[in-house]
């Protein structure tokens, strides 16, 4: 991971060359430092390259998408239950089970700051205005939802809004994962099974 964004700049652009020197007419994904979040993607400056598509990765808010998850931030394994969309009132119900202050902090921000549907769409605006204003084509690779901890509708609520507003922005798309801990299918008797709702939340079922 590159922390720095114009260092990123710099060496992507050294990897772009040098696939260029081997496969002149391939298509190449290219995207923002750190871990290929929009911001990050906001940051880059596109490359003189006509043939690359832009990617970013989108899991806002995390005290959502990763509420149970054990690597990242500290206090994410303190959260759960978070709903979908989020309030001050909302969030009243779950507060109290929150032990640990920076976990319970991040909650009471999370739902000041009223996430829903318009504001993923306005979120997922921001990379569609960059992608007009450069002239480039752009995909989402990633987003989903942790499963250990979160509730299957408000998971499946955020799933579908952000797959709406890639849509809307014609935005290529592949949710994260296929049967991992943000899967669209979960194993029953050594088979995979698909999540209905998840399925339904991606548009790819009735």
């Amino acid at each position: 991971m590159v922390e720095d964004g114009y260092r990123w700049l710099g060496l992507q652009g050294k990897l772009i060359a040098a696939i260029r020197s081997g496969a002149p007419r391939h298509t190449i994904i290219a995207s923002g430092h750190r871990w290929s979040g929009l911001p990050e993607l906001l940051f880059l400056i596109p490359y003189s390259d006509q043939n690359i598509i832009y990617n970013f990765h989108f899991y806002e808010p995390f005290a959502f998408t990763h509420q149970g998850a054990t690597w990242g931030s500290p206090y994410w394994p303190y959260l759960a239950y978070l709903p979908y969309p989020s309030s001050p009132q909302a969030l009243e119900k779950v507060l109290p089970q929150i032990k640990n202050e920076e976990a319970k902090r991040a909650a009471l921000q999370y739902g000041a700051e009223h996430w829903n549907a318009a504001k993923i769409d306005a979120w997922i605006a921001q990379a569609a205005a960059w992608a007009e204003q450069h002239n480039v084509r752009l995909t989402c690779n990633e987003f989903g939802v942790y499963r250990l901890k979160s509730a299957p509708e408000h998971r499946n609520a955020w799933i579908r809004d952000v797959r709406t507003a890639l849509e809307k922005y014609n935005i290529g798309w592949a949710m994260w994962d296929y049967a991992g801990g943000f899967s669209v299918v979960t194993t029953q008797n050594n088979n995979r099974v698909v999540d209905v709702e998840t399925a339904k939340a991606l548009g790819l079922a009735q």
